[in-house]
């Protein structure tokens, strides 16, 4: 089954990545981001999330909590238009939690 990437963020993000080409958006703001991806979390279509890493360190304890310890669908924090990160996991890390294993490790030689 082929899946979606969404993103979720303020309108420089979403702006961005429709001129990229992603037509899956969703506007939010610091009220509604927590809605928006909790709607978003909703639809199986969906294997990446693209959002704001402002507005998800914003977000309630128990989403985070959720949305830290699931492997499908990925979740990507972007730093705002600033380009300051604070946290956010690496891009290899992310992968590997969804795939359960790391495509970047080297193969081990047998002897």
């Amino acid at each position: 089954m082929k899946s979606k990437i969404v993103v979720v963020g303020d309108a420089p993000l979403v702006m961005g990545f429709k001129l990229a080409g992603i037509d899956d958006t969703v506007q939010a703001g610091e009220s509604t981001i927590q809605a928006e991806l909790e709607k978003v979390l909703a639809n199986k279509d969906y294997g990446i999330i693209v959002t704001n890493e402002y507005m998800l360190n914003r977000i309630d304890w128990r989403l985070r909590k959720k949305l830290d310890s699931i492997a499908y669908p990925v979740v990507i924090p972007m730093p705002d238009y600033t380009g300051k990160s604070t946290e956010g996991d690496e891009i290899r890390n992310l992968i590997k939690r969804a795939l359960g294993f790391d495509l970047g490790a080297k193969k081990q030689e047998k002897s």
